[in-house]
């Protein structure tokens, strides 16, 4: 059994950022999510960027990425994943409440939002069980936008 105790988020630097970049979701989610290299190069194009490898022991099994305004207290969950080696062990539910535990201690983060493309088997009902909630806008025009109050 695993025990989510050992679960942490990482810092991502030169020596522990291309084992991150080896994380993969399963074939059918790859739709919905870039990969993380793409994401740590998108990273380098913009300013307000949090990013994280998450950890079970010394193992990175997930990767977030947030578009952080600590000033205007707006967090954007970007990208998130956990390897398809690793998912339905309820570690990405442990992730995002290590996600909003850092966000209310570093930066007292009242809320988180996220967007999925609306789709039968996409990401929308993981969110919604963590109390994610609708809030009717689109991002971009397809993207439906979800926020937490944390």
């Amino acid at each position: 059994m695993i025990s989510h105790d050992e679960l942490r988020l990482q810092e991502l630097n030169a020596t522990n950022f291309y084992a991150v970049c080896q994380l993969s979701v399963k074939q059918e989610q790859k739709g919905y999510v870039d990969t993380n290299a793409i994401s740590m190069a998108e990273a380098n194009f913009s300013d307000y960027v949090w990013m994280r490898g998450i950890y079970l022991n010394e193992v990175p099994v997930g990767f977030v990425m947030l578009n952080a305004h600590p000033e205007e207290n707006t967090f954007y969950l970007w990208r998130f994943m956990i390897d398809k080696n690793y998912q339905g062990l309820g570690l990405g539910r442990s992730a995002i409440q290590l996600i909003v535990n850092e966000l209310k201690a570093t930066f007292n983060a009242t809320e988180l939002t996220t967007s999925v493309v609306p789709a039968k088997d996409g990401p929308q009902q993981f969110y919604e069980c963590l109390g994610f909630k609708i809030t009717g806008n689109y991002i971009e025009g397809r993207e439906l936008e979800l926020k937490l109050s944390i």
